[in-house]
């Protein structure tokens, strides 16, 4: 199975500037209002919450990383799952801020980090580092 198809990668331009953009992403409120149903989360390196939808469905969520107006990632699962890295990150764009969304099960990318002696280079490729990064 080829990465492509374990990674979720949304792009969204956001019609408004970087500061409004972050605003929605930095609390549990704001990310309330598109990532889940109901979040309880505070976003800073090393919290720990949890999003429900209205579906019944939870994630347990733990922030690893904030970048101030730029970045945040997180690591999430289900309470009997594999977990997955969460990648949120802004750019300035003509008309307002993109917000690209990235997730990969931790699983490949622990598959990527133990490269083989003919790939070892490979194991490092964009797609690791974006998501680490």
């Amino acid at each position: 199975m080829a990465i492509e198809d374990e990674t979720v990668r949304r792009v969204m331009i956001l019609p408004v500037d970087r500061d409004t953009a972050w605003a929605a992403l930095r609390d549990a409120e704001g990310l309330a209002g598109w990532l889940a149903d109901e979040v309880e989360l505070e976003v800073c390196p090393g919290a720990r919450g949890s999003v429900r939808w209205d579906s019944g469905e939870e994630r347990l969520v733990e922030v690893e990383e904030v970048q101030e107006r730029r970045r945040i990632v997180l690591r999430w699962c289900e309470r009997a799952g594999d977990p997955s890295i969460v990648e949120l990150t802004l750019d300035d764009v003509p008309g307002g801020t993109r917000l690209v969304v990235i997730e990969l099960p931790v699983l490949t990318l622990r598959a990527l980090a133990v490269p083989s002696e003919a790939g070892r280079d490979r194991a490092r490729g964009p797609m690791m580092v974006a998501a680490l990064a």
